[in-house]
């Protein structure tokens, strides 16, 4: 006998909350030829569905196997007003690129072969930065 799994009662697995947000993701396969210096490794530009301080969902026309390593970049705007930092002039630190290196989690089929939403999870990313996300997402939240 098999038994039904009430949806409702089922315990929330991720560590950290998401939210839905649309920025701009550049994204590429990180490998061991991506540290080689003048190395130029293909970005590709796609968009979030969903970011938290752990990790996102995007869409894309690329299929992933699990575990495959992506190197993400993308702006946020307004977090880096959380960024603890020793001293920032005009109360806001520069604005730049978030990187992060992250693991390929979840690959859930769209359309076949043309779309797939591709959840990662973080596997490499500034401690500090990913500080002032989690401070940016809970701010996004209220």
């Amino acid at each position: 006998m098999i038994a039904a799994v009430n949806k409702t009662t089922t315990p929330e697995r991720r560590k950290y909350v998401r939210i839905p947000v649309k920025q701009i993701l550049n994204y590429e396969k990180f490998t061991a030829r991506s540290l080689s210096i003048g190395n130029i490794e293909k970005k590709v530009e796609t968009i979030t569905r969903n970011m938290s301080a752990g990790g996102l969902l995007f869409e894309t026309d690329e299929k992933f196997k699990l575990g495959t390593l992506l190197k993400l970049e993308m702006k946020v705007p307004g977090w880096e007003k959380f960024k603890a930092e020793f001293y920032k002039k005009d109360k806001t630190s520069r604005s730049g690129l978030v990187v992060i290196l992250a693991s390929v989690v979840r690959v859930e089929i769209i359309q076949p072969e043309t779309k797939f939403d591709i959840g990662v999870c973080f596997v490499g990313i500034d401690k500090g930065h990913q500080g002032a996300l989690s401070k940016y997402i809970k701010k996004e939240i209220k």
